[in-house]
């Protein structure tokens, strides 16, 4: 079966995730069910709950703690502990997350970043899971039928904490924490950050438009032009996923149609008509995509129009996996989501709901971005406290990522240097303040649930911080002669189209990562393993020395290559270095090897780049592009960041017990979430 690659931009990262093979798996039924729910639903005695709020920063939560607008987490504060949490190593959220769930460091647990990369194409990949198709298919009649089940993997390694506390008889409720897909065979779990949507993307919505607009520079949107009839009827389709079963592998879809009325429009969609005023979002309608004679495939979507006739544009949201139908298995038991959204009605599946770039694109407005995101975040409320609300887990676990998303969204409200400061409005600059009074006000019924004896851990896996400046770190690379383009060529494309490998050293790919172009690994590899030791030192001695003056044009500062052996190079960084005048952009490089020891699936790169705050790398350097310019300002509303130097971005860690031991870092959650419960059960009878 062929393949389809889409690249997804979202929350503070990039994407790149396969086609819809999986729903093979459903309509053929291979058994990619996760186990039954455990009989014993009596009351747990005490429980150690935990609550993630993505993002939240130890400097704004003290902020507005010290303001009095954050009761809640003062006193919580008050209680037991609140400090910083060390965050991982780079500090991005699937990184982050991963060593919460398993107490493992990078190097062991396998997550290095959002992305990975294929060492033989050079391209871009997804860190978090993976599909593997059938091996054998039979053809009928220009049908492909599987002969045997495909699997979806998560290529984290390492056992979570809360499958420890299962396999010891306790049980455990997990609710969207990140990198969760497929679930765990638990209790209970909603699958998180992995989450497909029905394309096999993490994310892609599809403005419809009669104006001409460009597609976005990434294909997490979809940009398609209608025609209106002269009463003003628009007959248009939804495309969904690729046909899994025949050879042509034609692109399923269903019809849809607008037509102009007073307040708005009329849309038809899914068998269900709706009318929409200006701004105004659907409520969730279920699409169905015809496969096969009976066999079609369900998804969900919500709709808002974004302008009126006689140039009307409809914003669908990505095309969310039906809880109540899943082509892949989203919880555990799975039946879970079913079940869940009987109680709660529709919600969003996808794992990262809040997808980011109809706003970076102004495709919907900021207001209309936030009635989204309240949206995700009333639904992921309602999962948390159904679970709390039954009191059968000894461990309860949920991530609320919405302070993440609005951070990276809206710090051009409160970050007065940001290009785009000037343009907002008090919406944009009191947004991050709303979001981190919203998770005070979940903490607030969180802490009015509990039991006497529950025990409370409130964490974030990471902070925030300016993002200023968008740096383009293959431009340094081709201008330092470590990545060498063609022959002709100045510029280059994703996922390196342009670079000539028989020449080039070095080259970054994701949002920290940076990767020797060695013998034997890659698949046009020409380092040698002595030289790879050599190029790796030159970078971490250079790369910080990289200075740049706003508003200036950008600058690198010249550095004599006149190094020949790894000795003459340690001699010559043991001499002071005098940076040119301006801002560093790089603060730190770290040696793979060292910070990654074990390199536990053979994924993580050679080398992790430590930004300074404000800056980051460019969308173009984590596809492996080569753009003109070494250091662009960031215009796009995605304004805050956490992808740079650990140090500067700590998540918070507040607690309603003092620890026997100091939870001074993120990988530590797990070992104390272990003790305690071996702790509670050789106190039961």
């Amino acid at each position: 079966m062929k393949k389809r690659f889409h690249i997804n931009r979202l929350d503070h990262q990039l994407y790149i995730s396969k086609s819809v093979l999986l729903l093979v798996l459903f309509i053929l039924s291979i058994g990619l069910s996760a186990c039954g729910e455990k009989s014993d639903n009596s009351p747990a005695d005490s429980r150690l709950i935990i609550v993630g709020f993505d993002g939240m920063d130890p400097n704004l939560t003290q902020q507005w703690m010290d303001a009095g607008v954050l009761p809640n987490f003062s006193k919580l504060a008050a209680q037991g502990t609140f400090h910083p949490l060390a965050t991982s190593n780079p500090p991005q959220s699937p990184v982050a997350w991963s060593s919460f769930a398993t107490g493992l460091p990078p190097g062991e647990h396998g997550i290095y970043d959002f992305l990975r990369r294929d060492a033989d194409t050079y391209s871009p990949d997804f860190s978090i899971s993976k599909t593997i198709p059938p091996e054998n298919i039979l053809n009928i009649f220009g049908l492909n039928i599987p002969l045997d089940e495909g699997q979806i993997i998560n290529r984290r390694q390492g056992v979570p904490f809360w499958s420890d506390v299962e396999s010891e008889g306790g049980r455990s409720s997990v609710i969207r924490v990140p990198v969760t897909y497929p679930p765990d065979p638990i209790h209970r779990m909603m699958a998180g950050m992995g989450v497909p949507d029905l394309l096999g993307t993490q994310g892609t919505y599809t403005l419809y438009t009669t104006r001409s607009l460009a597609a976005a520079g990434t294909s997490s949107s979809r940009v398609v032009r209608m025609r209106p009839h002269r009463s003003g009827r628009i007959e248009t389709s939804l495309e969904g996923p690729t046909d899994p079963l025949h050879e042509e592998h034609q692109t399923l879809s269903t019809p849809m149609i607008l037509e102009p009325t007073a307040e708005g429009a009329k849309i038809q969609l899914g068998g269900e008509t709706i009318e929409l005023a200006v701004g105004e979002w659907s409520p969730w309608i279920r699409v169905e995509f015809d496969v096969l004679g009976p066999i079609s495939v369900t998804g969900i979507v919500r709709l808002n129009l974004v302008a009126a006739y006689p140039r009307p544009q409809l914003y669908v949201s990505p095309i969310n996996i039906d809880p109540e139908a899943p082509v892949v298995p989203i919880s555990s038991p799975a039946d879970y989501a079913a079940d869940l959204a009987g109680k709660i009605g529709l919600f969003h599946t996808i794992g990262m709901p809040e997808e980011t770039w109809s706003l970076n694109e102004n495709h919907i407005s900021d207001k209309t971005w936030l009635e989204m995101l309240k949206t995700n975040l009333d639904e992921r409320e309602a999962m948390f406290f159904d679970a709390m609300t039954k009191n059968d887990s000894e461990v309860l676990v949920g991530v609320f990522v919405q302070t993440d998303r609005v951070s990276h969204m809206f710090y051009r409200g409160i970050d007065p240097e940001h290009p785009l400061y000037p343009e907002t409005d008090e919406l944009a600059r009191g947004a991050i303040e709303w979001i981190y009074k919203e998770a005070d006000r979940i903490l607030g019924k969180v802490m009015a649930e509990m039991g006497p004896d529950d025990r409370l851990i409130v964490l974030s896996d990471h902070g925030f911080a300016p993002f200023r400046w968008a740096v383009n770190l293959n431009r340094w690379l081709v201008d330092n002669g470590y990545l060498v383009l063609k022959a002709g060529k100045t510029q280059s494309g994703i996922a390196f189209s342009n670079v000539d490998w028989s020449k080039s050293t070095a080259y970054a790919l994701g949002l920290n990562g940076l990767y020797i172009n060695r013998k034997g690994r890659e698949a046009h590899g020409i380092v040698e393993e002595p030289e790879a030791n050599v190029i790796k030192a030159r970078l971490i001695k250079e790369l910080p020395r990289w200075t740049f003056t706003p508003p200036q044009a950008t600058q690198a500062v010249a550095v004599e290559d006149t190094i020949t052996t790894e000795a003459e190079l340690e001699a010559e960084v043991e001499q002071e270095v005098t940076p040119a005048p301006g801002q560093a952009v790089i603060r730190q490089i770290f040696d793979g090897d060292v910070i990654y020891a074990g390199n536990a699936n053979g994924d993580a790169p050679d080398l992790v780049v430590g930004y300074e705050p404000a800056f980051r790398a460019s969308w173009q350097t984590t596809l492996g592009a080569v753009p003109k310019d070494l250091i662009e300002p960031n215009a796009k509303k995605w304004s805050g960041d956490h992808c740079i130097t650990p140090e500067a971005v700590p998540g918070i860690l507040f607690t309603n017990f003092k620890p026997e031991q100091p939870i001074s870092q993120i990988a530590q959650v797990a070992a104390y979430a272990r003790k305690h419960w071996k702790q509670n059960q050789a106190k039961t009878p």
